[in-house]
């Protein structure tokens, strides 16, 4: 079989941030605001007193700090507290496809790729603006791609799962080159009313152009891959196109992110980190053969733990990465960033490990090895 190789990635993040403080600020004032309206509720014991979010709660639940967001003015409106995108008529490109387009157009100029040179699209985010088509196919038409695009999702291990489907297609000669895209709207999907989620997710777009070996010389070959599911309710979005025939004008249905923090930690915490150390002992290596690993930023203490099983050593900024201090969690998008903001430093023969994990459960992992 054929050699597959990460040629190139791509990613941009909004410019407009918003900081734990402005979050906190608008957060406690709508929760103070909505504990006065609902006092007499709260003191007959028929309602629960919404509570306050800090700074500190953020940093140490979470390490994030910063959050790079598609519209602030939206999530900062007391009366809205989600994005404002106004709808596009059917002639004009998606919002998703236009974000996607962002990176894609990076990553193919990082390879010194043309259309004619990619024989097809993945979009593999953790939702899809709309069910058909596939927003896949409206990215592979502006950029002049011809061959085949579809949509997949894995929440925030769609990246991984994308390259190995990518990879098993390279290397059997189905394809030569594939562009797997993880536009990610975030703060779309996220409850900014909820204090268990409200400082989560920022927005940010990655691609990463997968291509056969023996187009030229460089690149990071992909060594192998590993997939791994365990459903759990645990976190979880609602989301959906049955949502209009499920529930009743006036019903208060909220489809958004919601999730059980320490539940995830339990449960995610050996998963993902198994499934890296099985990865790499399927391939005859160990974790001192790895140099680094690009985790899913989704939560320091989870990154910090997973490193330290997988790499078997104390996971400091060589070894595990950290960028979600500045963009929060970007679901799938985010490992590919990390990667890429972290990867140029390493030298021909050195390997690292991509891994990441998310609602569903789902797990995927890469390790890849510097030409």
């Amino acid at each position: 079989m054929r050699d597959c190789v990460i040629r190139s990635v791509g990613w941009h993040a909004p410019e407009e941030s918003i900081s734990n403080a402005e979050l906190v600020t608008v957060f406690n004032t709508w929760a103070e605001g909505w504990n006065a309206e609902n006092a007499d509720a709260i003191a007959r014991g028929e309602a629960e007193p919404k509570p306050l979010s800090s700074e500190d709660f953020i940093v140490s639940a979470s390490g994030i700090r910063n959050r790079h967001v598609i519209d602030k003015p939206g999530l900062m409106d007391l009366d809205r507290m989600r994005p404002r995108l106004p709808h596009r008529p059917k002639e004009e490109m998606s919002v998703q496809a236009e974000f996607a387009l962002l990176s894609a157009r990076q990553a193919l100029a990082k390879a010194n790729r043309t259309a004619a040179d990619v024989d097809g699209v993945i979009v593999a985010s953790s939702a899809q603006q709309r069910n058909f088509p596939a927003v896949a196919t409206e990215i592979q038409s502006a950029l002049g791609i011809t061959g085949f695009s579809f949509d997949m999702t894995m929440a925030c291990a769609s990246a991984i799962y994308g390259m190995q489907l990518a990879r098993d297609m390279i290397r059997c000669g189905s394809a030569d080159a594939i562009l797997i895209c993880c536009p990610e709207i975030m703060s779309a999907i996220n409850h900014y009313r909820r204090r268990e989620v409200h400082f989560i997710f920022g927005d940010a777009s990655a691609a990463v152009l997968l291509e056969r070996g023996d187009r030229e010389a460089g690149g990071w070959e992909v060594l192998g891959t590993r997939l791994e599911n365990a459903y759990s309710n645990a976190l979880r979005s609602d989301f959906g196109f049955l949502n209009h025939t499920e529930f009743e004008d006036g019903d208060n249905f909220e489809p958004f992110v919601d999730q059980d923090g320490h539940r995830v930690f339990r449960d995610v915490i050996p998963m993902a980190s198994g499934v890296g150390s099985a990865l790499i002992a399927d391939l005859g290596l160990k974790p001192a053969d790895v140099r680094r690993a690009w985790l899913h930023q989704a939560n320091i203490r989870i990154v910090q733990m997973v490193a330290k099983r997988v790499l078997e050593r104390e996971p400091d900024a060589d070894a595990a990465p950290i960028i979600l201090d500045e963009y929060g969690n970007t679901s799938s998008s985010s490992v590919l960033m990390t990667f890429d903001l972290n990867s140029n430093d390493m030298k021909p023969g050195e390997r690292g490990l991509m891994c990441a994990f998310g609602a569903g459960y789902g797990c995927g992992a890469a390790v890849i090895q510097k030409r």
